[in-house]
């Protein structure tokens, strides 16, 4: 199945869709694009701070529970959005269709809260498109097996806009958000940080896994898996964005194309723990099989037996305190390092040069900043810290690699 190239999906973020101005803004931006033979097929998050407002309810009756009627709750906040935005776009005499993840057959597996899409049919949306009828799908949701209500986590509506161009053999899709493009940094940690035209698959993956809240991890893994270039856009500006694309596409690879953070890295450490492989095969097996992602892991023989720490982001915490109720053995003590984040630095350029860690160590002994653990890859290397220190580390390793603009850094150093 490929589409014409005149239907693009286009996903609109929670706030791009914030207010009830702002989905009227949306109504008017999709109408010029349809005056222009486009044809779009819409996916829509919730509005901003909705889903924030269900999870804290949630969380407040029981903070660790996350199962069906969890993803029932979560999910309900797309459909106000869809809704609001169809009837904004009939009111402008444009036929549009609200669609659910049930009315298309978004069908996923059962890991509620971090479910992962199965398959789609795509035959529906560009039958709707054929009649001149504009799509407008609740991102972030699918159904199970059972037809249960499920939820892709954080960030899931970006997932949703992928997969849907992959199911309809769309080759791009674009993604419109508060911000004009992605950066060599997030702007409101290091100021003057310079904004990128095109970022790798490869790379834009290990950014969004590190932090960056620009994009969501599974949507580049599936537009890398499937080829669909995506071009991250603001909502608010009509410019081009930056594009995310397949390596050869990139026409200069820096030694290191960004540095990023993520504030919300919990630490479990376990102590003492049972000797031997088995029990770490058993334990990260019970966290993957719930979909929890661990990044950083260290073990050491503290005397009094084995110690053993491992880092997730918040969003799984609940799945891990959840998980180590069932799995742990009675003796075992279960400590949380709270207050950590993380500061990396990604880019394809490190492959194939030496003394990068090197530098990205001095950086943080110069500003006296504690590391607590450490991971790397062939195009990353991530440390955990004190939160406190994160605007110290990004700034640093920023001005250090060349990330921000001269002017900017002067005057932060100043």
């Amino acid at each position: 199945m490929t589409a014409p190239s005149t239907i693009v999906v286009k996903k609109y973020g929670g706030t791009s869709v914030g207010s009830l101005e702002r989905i009227e803004n949306v109504a008017a931006r999709l109408a010029e694009d349809l005056a222009r033979g486009e044809m779009p097929i819409v996916v829509a998050s919730a509005m901003s701070g909705e889903t924030n407002r269900l999870v804290a309810m949630a969380e407040y009756i029981d903070p660790d529970y996350r199962g069906v009627a969890y993803d029932m709750l979560v999910a309900s906040g797309e459909q106000v959005s869809i809704a609001l935005l169809a009837i904004a776009l009939q009111k402008r005499g444009i036929a549009a269709q609200p669609l659910l993840a049930y009315q298309l057959g978004i069908q996923t597996d059962n890991v509620y809260s971090k479910a992962r899409i199965l398959k789609i049919e795509g035959e529906r949306l560009l039958d709707l498109c054929r009649r001149g009828i504009v799509p407008v799908v609740a991102g972030f949701q699918g159904i199970d097996e059972e037809e249960n209500i499920t939820t892709l986590g954080r960030g899931g509506s970006d997932t949703t806009a992928v997969a849907l161009a992959a199911a309809i053999g769309a080759r791009q899709c674009e993604i419109y958000t508060d911000v004009p493009a992605v950066c060599t940094a997030d702007p409101r940690l290091v100021p003057g940080a310079k904004e990128l035209t095109r970022v790798s698959f490869e790379e834009m993956m290990e950014m969004a896994a590190l932090g960056s809240k620009v994009l969501h991890i599974r949507c580049v893994e599936l537009a890398a898996k499937y080829g669909i270039r995506i071009h991250l856009r603001s909502t608010f500006e009509a410019r081009e964005g930056t594009w995310i694309v397949p390596e050869g596409e990139v026409m200069e690879n820096p030694l290191v194309t960004a540095v990023t953070h993520d504030a919300n890295t919990f630490v479990f450490v376990l102590h003492p723990v049972p000797a031997g492989t088995d029990f770490l095969a058993n334990l990260f097996d019970r966290l993957a099989t719930r979909g929890v992602v661990v990044d950083i892991i260290t073990q050491s023989d503290t005397g009094g037996g084995q110690r053993l720490a491992f880092s997730v982001t918040k969003e799984d915490v609940a799945l891990t305190r959840q998980t180590l109720k069932e799995f742990l053995p009675p003796g075992v003590d279960v400590e949380t390092m709270e207050g950590m984040g993380k500061i990396s630095i990604v880019g394809v350029g490190m492959r194939n040069n030496f003394g990068v860690a090197a530098r990205f160590f001095r950086v943080l002994a110069d500003a006296k900043i504690p590391v607590q653990l450490v991971t790397t890859s062939e195009i990353k290397i991530s440390a955990v810290i004190s939160s406190e220190f994160l605007s110290t580390a990004a700034g640093q390793l920023a001005d250090s690699f060349e990330l921000r603009t001269a002017d900017a850094g002067a005057s932060n150093r100043g």
